[in-house]
């Protein structure tokens, strides 16, 4: 499955590397009281930040804006505020935060992250280092703060008018006040237009996202606010609000879901039998010998009996991973652990990952984790266990992470598999905490199909989730209906089109006319660039969107999430590049039916979202795809499932030949499969078998026409050699070829 980040889902993540966990004590209450209102300055809003001893606030020298400015302090003016002593005090992990400049944008940092007293502070772009992550710790019996970088026993403190760090913690000069001045921006999103335009779904998202009780809230608001700030939110148009608010929805708080498992006490085990077996197959064709242990650990219930294999490769078969690792599938319950039937120890394993699927999870590593740690990936690849046993269509899991409208993590971003899984991470690591109520309010869809497979998991056991159980079927129902009120009518495979958004007239551009995968489409004004032309190919009432100038189709960007870039890709991991077409008003409305996600204009770009949109197709010459049979010898060309030889038969499959680059170049599709011809192997050789394949562009799928007095030869690209029909109906490739017929 292909994996896509976009810069600003890198750029979000490396603002909230961590998920926020805000430890405090009794006496370090942060909300501080202002005249006006009471304002948090611990929830991203902006503050004076004032030093007890000295009345003068934290600035940048000079009202700077780069990278390196000195930080200083300087007399100010409470009733007059000025951006450049504003500052931002964001959560960025546990109970530290950075402090952001208003008028830069720029965080407080240690310049090289230097230890002595006496350092001078500067301003630099937030990039998660040590000495830009701070502690706030309230003065005993004070109003007042002392400010702590992380990187070093030091304290913020104001010498001469230079900001400072010091060892010295009970220094007058080190206490400072904190002033609130102004509200989080991300508090008054819900009354702007931008907000208004979202998606019912949207909304509650964003409501809940950000603002839920959860740590990782509290990061992702963080990164949202300064994405916001930095692009002068308030400024903007309504659809360029909608614009970067979906894109601050694409926003995680981690790479990958962390926390331990509740549960401490695991489930009573026998290793009934361990035996020593040579040759044992540990890891994909990976054979050593191995301790075999055969385990039976008790269930929920008297007389439930989970039966399990555990397999090491450590020659000691009383080495402590044994232990540790029945241990921490222990601590699930036996519905969900009952599908486990082998766990795997392969130390050594410089892979460092964990695997699971089917019926057996896997432990690679050349280090030994905690129990702890293993029971909480265990919760991750346990979700891939329970998809792989209980869900019958993934759809179903896509469709509720587009209802949910926002991520779990960035390594659950990359697809559907890897989101479920980390959802079972989320829901056995806080299932048992204060937390677990939020689930609902942010994941609603995710947590009810959740639910509902350990439903199916166990009836009994979770006979409380029965109406979950039905909710799978609910969005089963609506996954395969989704699309098949399509009608591609209106468009025609024999002409080409630019695509144009009638409120901009910019078309649909595949960026620098590339012909590579993963390219980003963008809206442009139309030139006739080679990537502004696109051929259409129907599959039922279905459509494939086409560029002239690769010959690869554009599909969504394999997110169920609105706000990614619609790109052009073909070959194997071509996923969504079928659309329904609905037509309104002479326009047309396209829509990818696994995540009922619809193509729209997106920061100048061809993007998704749940909101449908019209585009214009218009017409700017004639295709030169075909679609008919293709008949030698009074036989038709006739293929079925993927690697399966083309014959020569009868009766024939009904082919698509439709341009794939310059110089007559043409690829061959079966309408009814949507499979290519390919040679199989990318051989070279005479006789090399004709199959067809998912189309990925290579030169052993790409064939050229060659006009004879009867008809035409098929010549493959890669070998220069040509199609033939042998006397028993096999399509091979031959030095001479056989003379075909379109039909």
């Amino acid at each position: 499955m292909k994996k896509f980040m976009s810069a600003a889902l890198a750029a979000a993540m490396l603002l909230g590397a961590s998920p926020a966990t805000f430890a405090q004590t009794p006496d370090a209450s942060p909300a501080v009281q202002t005249e006006q209102t009471a304002i948090d300055p611990f929830d991203s809003a902006y503050s004076i930040i004032k030093n007890v001893s000295t009345g003068r606030a934290i600035a940048v020298e000079n009202k700077g804006k780069e990278n390196l400015d000195k930080i200083v302090t300087e007399l100010v003016d409470e009733n007059r505020t000025d951006d450049n002593t504003l500052w931002r005090i964001s959560p960025i992990g546990g109970d530290m935060y950075c402090a952001v400049n208003k008028n830069s944008g720029r965080s407080l940092d240690v310049p090289d992250a230097l230890k002595e007293d006496g350092v001078q502070l500067i301003q630099y772009s937030y990039n998660g280092n040590a000495q830009q992550k701070m502690t706030f710790e309230r003065v005993a019996g004070a109003d007042a703060y002392t400010i702590k970088p992380s990187h070093a026993d030091t304290y913020l403190a104001d010498w001469d008018g230079k900001l400072v760090q010091i060892q010295d913690k009970n220094a007058k000069e080190a206490q400072w006040t904190l002033l609130p001045v102004e509200e989080s921006l991300m508090r008054q999103v819900s009354s702007t237009p931008g907000y208004a335009l979202l998606s019912d779904d949207q909304r509650r998202a964003f409501d809940n996202y950000f603002f839920s009780a959860m740590d990782m809230s509290r990061s992702v608001r963080s990164s949202a606010e300064t994405l916001l700030c930095g692009g002068k939110y308030l400024t903007l148009s309504a659809q360029a609000q909608k614009d970067m608010l979906i894109t601050a929805l694409t926003y995680t708080a981690s790479g990958q879901v962390v926390g331990d498992v509740v549960n401490e006490t695991p489930a009573k085990y026998t290793i009934v039998k361990a035996e020593q077996v040579p040759d044992y197959d540990i890891w994909r064709g990976s054979r050593t010998t191995c301790w075999v242990y055969d385990v039976e650990m008790e269930g929920d219930v008297e007389g439930q009996i989970h039966k399990f294999q555990f397999i090491s490769n450590e020659e000691d078969k009383d080495a402590p991973m044994v232990a540790k690792s029945i241990e921490a599938i222990g601590v699930f319950p036996y519905a969900l652990r009952q599908h486990v039937h082998k766990l795997y120890w392969k130390s050594g394993d410089t892979a460092n990952s964990y695997n699971g699927g089917g019926n057996e999870i896997w432990i690679r590593l050349t280090w030994q984790p905690s129990r702890q740690q293993i029971s909480q990936t265990l919760s991750h690849e346990l979700g891939h266990v329970l998809e792989q046993n209980m869900l019958q269509d993934p759809d179903v899991w896509s469709l509720a992470e587009r209802l949910d409208a926002c991520p779990i993590s960035s390594y659950g971003s990359s697809n559907e598999t890897e989101d479920l899984a980390e959802f079972s991470r989320t829901y056995w690591t806080n299932l048992g905490k204060d937390t677990f109520s939020e689930l609902e309010k942010v994941y609603p869809n995710r947590l009810k199909i959740f639910r509902g497979l350990l439903y199916r998991a166990d009836n009994v056991y979770f006979a409380d989730y029965a109406e979950d159980e039905k909710y799978i079927d609910e969005l089963t129902a609506m996954a395969r209906a989704a699309g098949g009120d399509s009608d591609n009518s209106g468009l025609d495979e024999g002409k080409l089109y630019k695509i144009v958004d009638p409120a901009t007239d910019r078309a649909f551009t595949v960026e620098g006319n590339s012909m590579d995968n993963d390219v980003t489409v963008s809206l442009e004004r139309f030139n006739y660039g080679a990537g502004q032309i696109f051929g259409i190919e129907k599959y039922g009432n279905m459509i494939k969107i086409i560029s002239n100038n690769s010959g690869k189709p554009l599909q969504l960007d394999d997110s169920a999430l609105s706000g990614k870039n619609i790109v052009q890709y073909g070959g194997t991991w071509a996923i969504d590049e079928k659309f329904a077409v609905y037509e309104k008003d002479g326009l047309f409305q396209l829509m990818a039916p696994r995540y009922q996600l619809y193509v729209s204009p997106f920061n100048n770009k061809a993007g998704q979202d749940v909101a449908p949109h019209g585009w214009k197709f218009v017409e700017v010459g004639e295709s030169s795809v075909k679609t008919a049979k293709i008949k030698a010898n009074g036989l038709e060309l006739v293929s079925d499932e993927a690697v399966a030889p083309v014959t020569a038969a009868a009766s024939g499959s009904i082919w698509k030949i439709s341009p794939a680059g310059e110089n007559g170049v043409v690829k061959i599709v079966n309408t009814e499969t949507g499979l290519a011809m390919d040679i199989l192997d990318s051989s070279t050789d005479i006789g090399a078998d004709l199959i067809t394949y998912d189309y990925y562009g290579s030169a052993n799928q790409l064939f050229t026409l060659e006009e004879t007095a009867a008809g035409f030869r098929i010549k493959n690209r890669n070998s220069g050699l040509y199609l033939s029909v042998g006397e028993d109906g096999k399509v091979t490739q031959q030095r001479v070829g056989t003379v075909f017929t379109i039909e």
